[in-house]
């Protein structure tokens, strides 16, 4: 609050005189009008601003500048010279032959939009082209912000980790909708094909309020390919040593001026059985994926959008010791030990949209999503049902107050969620059945100061029918120290159900026992999770950040800085700790909070070879019964560098070296010797590469390697000799399972 009120009075101390104007046009029939949404700034400044509805602006007078050009899409630029006067009045021609203007722009594949008052990192294709990037999961590989790592030896499944938070406190939307949350909050993030990404945005910290009350660690938004994309069709073939066919396809139909649409299609297999590391069980488990979606887009030209899809899903992973097979399954008479993760998923949505014709600033939109997500899980003799039934609706409605240096949105939201889920285990039956919605109203309200200062400041409250009333602040302020240097804050509270069962499944591949604190047997035997008196997590976070573009030697840069608090009121403990025999899951009674620091660089540092270096710093501690101690799988420290060099006859390198400190272990002193681990995991390396070339027709074709110093966890099974006995656990994952993996693959868009 003290750096917000600073940044206030740096802007009102200057106290320069305002110079009010007004923009017209003379139309075909003779007659005076306003033009609406023409750009006045003064030359060689940032200082700018745009005219009303009425074709009036206001903007702060320069104390050297005296050129004022106005500007307005279709209409000639104009450069008046102003001198002692609070008044002006200017005319602009209207062209009615505007001859074709060619603009062109090498974008980086990375951006941080400069106006925005939160910092949005833009991921696009030319970031994603930088590795595989087989589905969502994997795009992260260039990006130091997020890590990725896997949540056990056997399933193969990633996850990633934002502020040293894990997967679920980071809000997933996709174009906007809620997307892979709940019971797929672990698994989700292979559900989205790389090739389908048109660009990712990423955001730290809480999000707006607009998007819902999740958000808490930062929120990832994926754009897909749209249907009224140039590229006809896009097709993407990959393969690679560890047995992985993919294959993708998206086509884009315009059927009019009006109605898009398109099909993507995605496929992979997994179809080789290895194990590298000679501990009897496969490396990467087998199985199939198909995925499809249809979607559409109809723009009647006169404000009115309306766009909408479906998608369906199955999906299907088969892991364990390298003899089983599904057939083998029996939890009452297992000859080997295997593991399944058997999804089905269908989701539909409908977004509409009127935007004000004669009032651009002003804008009405409804969003509808229902989704059901459906898995089918065996881990050994544990078994798992997940079943989620969802709905979701968000009407927003958009204008300003006087001028578009007031602006505000508004409108309410509704989230509908059925679950019924069994665990089973040697121990207990578990059935969490949870019937929840939550409805509420949201507003936030934005104020612009030139291109100077931006303020955002929301508020939300929902009624939830578990937990009632949760209210959701939020505060995003952006200052404009200079043209080239941008300084950001923000605040605010986000909340969450959690999910007990689906995202601790990675402990599920474990005999340890699993111990719900005040939980009481039903007749029946089974456990029943509305007899725990669960809470909904809550946490605030802070954030500052600072970026900084420069040049240096006529090469362009930025450098950028952030530091992010959260720290949590109510949280729910996964305590590994106690006993190595026991998963200990209770309310947290202390303290829970994490520090994070990250450096960032990003240079040109000799034409067309890009660098990017990073260092990240985390401090995460959770109150345990045990006492404080840090969270379990989280690397304090990490260093990031990658670099790209690009050709004149279109070669790319790409290379993106990752250190990766100590993290801690859960501890397991209780085990026999032979089954301990240390506490803390060692400091590795890990290095991608890639090579890639455009060729004629559209075609690139590119080929890496991931894990280039093949390095890899040696023991990544406690007790795999023995996957029925006491002591097995495949939950205790801190590295790379699979070592040094080559890859191939090509691209064709027509």
């Amino acid at each position: 609050m003290l750096l917000f009120f600073y940044a206030t009075y740096l802007v009102s101390a200057q106290k320069p005189q305002t110079l009010k104007g007004i923009v017209l046009e003379q139309n075909s029939k003779g007659i005076i009008e306003p033009i609406q949404g023409a750009m006045v700034h003064w030359v060689a400044t940032s200082i700018g601003t745009s005219t009303d509805s009425n074709g009036v602006f206001y903007i702060l007078t320069h104390s050297t500048s005296r050129a004022l050009v106005i500007q307005a899409t279709g209409y000639k630029s104009d450069t008046i010279t102003v001198s002692a006067k609070n008044f002006v009045k200017v005319m602009l021609v209207n062209k009615s032959n505007l001859s074709e203007v060619t603009i062109n722009y090498e974008r980086k594949s990375t951006e941080v939009r400069f106006l925005d008052p939160w910092k949005t990192t833009i991921m696009n294709e030319k970031e994603l082209f930088k590795s595989a990037c087989c589905n969502l999961s994997e795009s992260f590989e260039t990006n130091p912000s997020v890590d990725v790592s896997y949540a056990d030896a056997l399933t193969g499944t990633k996850q990633i980790q934002l502020l040293g938070l894990a997967t679920q406190y980071t809000q997933l939307t996709q174009e906007a909708l809620p997307s892979t949350r709940g019971l797929a909050s672990v698994y989700g993030f292979s559900y989205t094909p790389g090739t389908w990404i048109n660009s990712i945005q990423l955001s730290k910290g809480v999000g707006s309020v607009v998007n819902g009350y999740e958000s808490i660690a930062g929120q990832i938004n994926v754009e897909l390919h749209k249907p009224d994309a140039k590229e006809k069709v896009y097709v993407n073939a990959y393969a690679s040593e560890g047995g992985r066919y993919e294959l993708n396809a998206i086509v884009n139909n315009t059927v009019s001026n009006t109605f898009s649409q398109s099909i993507l299609v995605h496929t992979s297999t997994y179809k080789l059985r290895m194990d590298r590391n000679g501990d009897g069980y496969l490396d990467n488990p087998l199985g199939t994926q198909v995925n499809g979606m249809y979607r559409f887009a109809f723009n009647n030209q006169k404000g009115f959008v309306l766009l909408g899809g479906f998608r369906l899903l199955g999906d299907k992973k088969i892991g364990g010791q390298i003899t089983f097979s599904e057939n083998m399954f029996d939890t009452a008479n297992q000859q080997a030990y295997g593991t399944r993760v058997k999804a089905e998923r269908a989701e539909g949505w409908l977004k509409t949209g009127y935007v004000f014709p004669q009032k651009k600033y002003k804008s009405i939109g409804l969003q509808l999503k229902a989704e059901q997500q459906r898995y089918d899980n065996f881990f050994g003799n544990n078994t798992y049902f997940g079943l989620q039934q969802s709905g979701y609706v968000n009407l927003i409605y958009q204008s300003i107050i006087g001028t578009t240096d007031h602006k505000f949105r508004t409108g309410m939201s509704s989230q509908i969620d059925q679950f019924d889920e069994q665990f089973v285990n040697q121990a207990n039956n578990y059935l969490f059945n949870r019937n929840e919605w939550v409805t509420g109203a949201f507003g936030e309200y934005t104020y612009s100061y030139l291109a100077t200062f931006t303020l955002v400041a929301g508020f939300r409250s929902d009624y939830n029918n578990l937990f009632g009333w949760q209210h959701t602040p939020r505060m995003h302020a952006r200052y404009a120290l200079t043209e080239k240097t941008v300084f950001r804050a923000s605040a605010g509270k986000g909340w969450r159900t959690p999910n007990l069962l689906a995202e601790n499944s990675g402990m599920m591949l474990s005999s340890r026992k699993w111990n719900f604190n005040t939980m009481i047997p039903l007749a029946s035997g089974a456990l029943h999770s509305n007899v725990w008196n669960i809470k909904p997590e809550l946490a605030w976070n802070y954030g500052l950040n600072l970026t900084q573009d420069f040049k240096l030697n006529y090469r362009p840069g930025t450098f950028s800085v952030d530091y992010y608090y959260t720290h949590f009121l109510s949280q729910v403990v996964v305590d590994r700790d106690a006993n190595a025999q026991e998963i200990n899951i209770y309310q947290l009674n202390g303290n829970s909070y994490s520090n994070s620091i990250q450096f960032q660089l990003d240079y040109q540092l000799i034409r067309r070879l890009d660098v990017r270096l990073a260092y990240r710093w985390f401090d995460v501690q959770q109150q345990y019964k045990q006492g404080l101690l840090q969270q379990p799988m989280v690397a304090k420290h990490r260093a990031f560098a990658n670099m790209e060099y690009k050709t004149k006859n279109k070669w790319n390198f790409d290379a993106t070296l990752q250190w990766t400190g100590a993290k801690r272990l859960p501890s397991t002193i209780n085990n026999p010797s032979d089954k301990q681990l240390p506490p803390y995991s060692p400091t590795f390396f890990i290095l991608n590469t890639q090579v890639s070339k455009s060729l004629k027709y559209n075609i690139d074709v590119y080929g890496g390697v991931e894990n280039l110093f093949n390095f890899k966890q040696l023991q990544p099974i406690i007790d795999g000799n023995n996957p029925y006995g006491t002591y097995f656990d495949a939950s205790m994952v801190w590295g790379p399972v699979f070592g040094r993996m080559l890859y191939a693959g090509i691209r064709w868009k027509y």
